[in-house]
C-alpha cells in the first residue's frame, strides 16, 4: 500500500472514531504545569501520568541551575560533542553518573532513545545473537534491528527461559557474542526485572554481555535512587547500564555506563547518534547534575515516593482494580479494549485527572490499560481524590477483577455451548 493510501486509511479510521465520540487522548497541549497538577484547555487536572517521579522538574534549585547554565553557555550547544558542542559540564556529568550508578565510566547522549539506538547499533554485529525480554522498549528493538544480528526474545521476566535461549544461541553461533538485554522497570506494566536471576546466567555463560536499561528504575530504586542494579547488589555483574534523564532526573538526555574503558572509548567514536546529534544543552546537563546533588542529600524523596506508591497500590486493590505485578510507581489499570481505554481516559479527564491509555502495540491486543504513575510531590488530598474517582469509574466501566471474572465465565460458557452445538450438528 502506498504512503498516501496508508494516510487516507488511517484518517478514515480516526474520523470514524471521532464520529462515535471516542476522542483520542494523545497530544493534548498542556498550557501550564505545577508538576503534580497541569492545566489543559483551561481546566486544572491532577497529573498521574508523568515520569517526573521525584517532582524535581519544578524544584527551585533545579530551575535556577538551568537558568544559570543558559546565562553562561547559551540555549544551544552549537554542534555535536564530536565537534564544537562538547562542554566541561558534559565531562563533569559523566564522572558523576559513573560514580552514582557504580561504574567507572559513562557516556552522555542527547536522548535516552538515542543511547539505545546508538550504543546497541555499534556494539552488535551480524555475527552476534541478541536476546531481549519480550516487553523491552521500542528504542532497544530499534537499536538492534539495523545490526542484522540474530534477535530473539524470552518470556517476560522469565530467567529460566532466558537461560535456555542463551544456551541455544551460544551453542549454535559460537563465533559471535551473545547479548542479554532487559529493562530494570518496564514502562507500561511497572514490573521490576528479576535481576539477580538474570545476572546469574553469566555464571554459566561468562561470555554473555549483559545490557540493562535503567530508564524507569534510576532515581526510583536502590540507595538514594541509584537504580535496580544497586538495589539487587549486582552492579559489578552488569556490563552496561543505560539510563535516561527524562524521568526522575527532571531533564532530557541519557547515558550508558560501564567499567571497561575500551568499550566506552569505542562507543564514544562509533555511536552514530552521538557523533551526528547536537550535544545535550547546558541547561539540561546542569539540571541533571543538580538532581544528582539533591538525590544524594535527600533520600527522603525516594522514601516518600515509595510510601505514595504503596498507598495507591493498596487503594487500587481495595477498589478491586487489576494492576498486574507492578513493583514501581507505575501502576497500570487493566481496562480491556482500546475503545474502552479511550473512553475511560476521557472520563478521568472530565473528572479532573490526567492519565493516558496504553493500547496495542504498546500492550497485547485486548489488554489496553490506563498507565498511572505517581510522584513524590503528590499530596494526600490529591491521592484521595484520585481513589474516589477511580472507585466510581470502576463501577461505571466494569473494570474490577470481579467484572473480568464474569466476562471470562460468560465467554467460556459461550465457547462450550458453541462446541456442543457444533458436535450436535456433526452428529
Amino acid at each position: 500500500m502506498r504512503f498516501k493510501e496508508r494516510c487516507a486509511q488511517f484518517s478514515a479510521l480516526r474520523d470514524q472514531m471521532d464520529a462515535q465520540g471516542v476522542k483520542t487522548p494523545y497530544f493534548r497541549p498542556i498550557a501550564k504545569t505545577w508538576g503534580s497538577e497541569v492545566e489543559v484547555d483551561g481546566k486544572r487536572l491532577i497529573m498521574i501520568g508523568s515520569n517526573d517521579y521525584l517532582g524535581l522538574s519544578h524544584d527551585p534549585r533545579v530551575t535556577e541551575a538551568s537558568a544559570e547554565a543558559v546565562r553562561r553557555w547559551g540555549t544551544g550547544p552549537g554542534g555535536s560533542r564530536f565537534l564544537s558542542g562538547n562542554l566541561t559540564l558534559h565531562t563533569r556529568l559523566e564522572e558523576r553518573l559513573a560514580e552514582f550508578v557504580g561504574k567507572k565510566y559513562a557516556l552522555v547522549h542527547v536522548t535516552g532513545f538515542s543511547v539505545n539506538l546508538g550504543a546497541l547499533g555499534c556494539m552488535i554485529t551480524p555475527a552476534d545473537s541478541v536476546l531481549c525480554d519480550r516487553e523491552c522498549h521500542a528504542s532497544i528493538i530499534a537499536g538492534i534491528m539495523p545490526t542484522k544480528a540474530r534477535m530473539g526474545t524470552f518470556a517476560h521476566n522469565d530467567a529460566a527461559h532466558a537461560l535456555k535461549k542463551v544456551n541455544q544461541a551460544s551453542e549454535s553461533r559460537p563465533d559471535g557474542d551473545v547479548f542479554l538485554i532487559t529493562e530494570g522497570v518496564f514502562s507500561m506494566s511497572g514490573d521490576a526485572a528479576p535481576l539477580k536471576e538474570l545476572v546469574a546466567i553469566k555464571e554459566e555463560r561468562p561470555g554473555v554481555i549483559f545490557y540493562l536499561d535503567e530508564a524507569h528504575s534510576l532515581g526510583v530504586l536502590g540507595k538514594n535512587g541509584r537504580g535496580i542494579a544497586n538495589a539487587c547488589g549486582v552492579t559489578k555483574d552488569v556490563d552496561f547500564i543505560m539510563g535516561t534523564f527524562s524521568k526522575a532526573l527532571a531533564s532530557i538526555g541519557g547515558f550508558v555506563a560501564a567499567d571497561d574503558y575500551q568499550s566506552l572509548r569505542y562507543l564514544k567514536i562509533h555511536s552514530r547518534t552521538q557523533i551526528f546529534s547536537a550535544a545535550l544543552p547546558a541547561a539540561n546537563t546542569s539540571a541533571v547534575l543538580t538532581c544528582l546533588d539533591i538525590l544524594e542529600k535527600e533520600p527522603e524523596r525516594v522514601e516518600r515516593l515509595h510510601a505514595i506508591t504503596e498507598k495507591m497500590r493498596k487503594g487500587y486493590q481495595e477498589i478491586g482494580l487489576c494492576t498486574g505485578s507492578s513493583a514501581s510507581p507505575i501502576i497500570p489499570i487493566l481496562v480491556g479494549s482500546d475503545e474502552k481505554a479511550f473512553l475511560f481516559s476521557q472520563a478521568l479527564f472530565e473528572a479532573g485527572i490526567f492519565a493516558l491509555p496504553a493500547i496495542y502495540p504498546a500492550v497485547p491486543r485486548g489488554e489496553a490499560l490506563i498507565r498511572t504513575a505517581y510522584m513524590s510531590t503528590h499530596e494526600d488530598r490529591q491521592l484521595d481524590f484520585v481513589l474516589d474517582v477511580l472507585d466510581r469509574l470502576a463501577g461505571e466501566f466494569k473494570v474490577r477483577k470481579s467484572d473480568f471474572e464474569i466476562i471470562r465465565a460468560e465467554a467460556a460458557a459461550a465457547e462450550a455451548a458453541g462446541g456442543a452445538r457444533a458436535k450436535l450438528s456433526y452428529l
